[in-house]
């Protein structure tokens, strides 16, 4: 998925392409309406990733607990498949994210009350939207910021570490922590990597493929980093 669509993607909550739909409207400059998510299970899409090994697929979530299903979706919003996910007890359910190894990665990292002493990371194999059922946890990471319970509802993957964006308020600057992959055994405190210029709440993150580039939104828009190095 190109930035570009992703900035559309995520700032207009859209999922299909103009020519599918054939219904246009600007949003903002630069933002332009052009087609909705159906499933009326979908009610409040939190997460979304494109598949990086299915064509057209794009994978997303229900925002908070008490949500365990997986669904794909294509371009123009039709649901091609759900799945549950066995293996993981979500508290908030806030974002998805995908590898180039054929991964996908469930972020219960949500804490508006910032009130949780640890927060989770699933992984599960991506998989075929050609079919439904059940989907199984192979990983998980339990992680803790290292000054204490902070909301957090953003996740990209890349290389060996996960990173996590900070949802910040009162016009604090958000910031991003990674975690390491290889281990996944106790508590991993997060480390610290950048502060950023946002300083609005940051509500989704996701990296090219390449790792050219990271997409975020936030409630004063969207914002996209070019990767020099680290």
């Amino acid at each position: 998925m190109h930035f570009g669509q992703l900035k559309t993607v995520a700032a207009a909550g859209v999922l299909c392409c103009a020519n599918a739909c054939g219904v246009e409207r600007e949003m903002a400059p630069g933002v332009l309406l052009i087609g909705k998510i159906e499933n009326p299970k979908i009610t409040e899409s939190s997460g979304i990733a494109a598949s990086r090994q299915f064509t057209n697929v794009f994978w997303t979530h229900n925002d908070g607990g008490k949500s365990e299903t997986l669904f794909a979706i294509n371009r123009q919003g039709r649901t091609l498949a759900e799945f549950k996910v066995a293996g993981a007890n979500f508290d908030d359910w806030e974002d998805i994210a995908a590898d180039n190894e054929r991964h996908l990665y469930l972020a219960d990292t949500g804490d508006n009350a910032a009130k949780r002493k640890k927060i989770s990371v699933f992984q599960i194999d991506e998989p075929d939207p050609a079919s439904s059922g059940v989907v199984r946890v192979t990983k998980r990471w339990q992680l803790r910021f290292p000054h204490g319970p902070v909301d957090c509802e953003s996740l990209f993957i890349h290389g060996t570490n996960g990173y996590l964006v900070t949802k910040v308020t009162d016009d604090r600057r958000a910031e991003v922590y990674r975690f390491g992959l290889a281990a996944s055994d106790g508590v991993q405190t997060v480390e610290f990597v950048a502060r950023l210029g946002i300083d609005s709440p940051v509500t989704a993150a996701d990296i090219s493929p390449e790792g050219a580039a990271v997409a975020l939104v936030a409630k004063s828009g969207a914002f996209v980093y070019r990767l020099d190095g680290d």
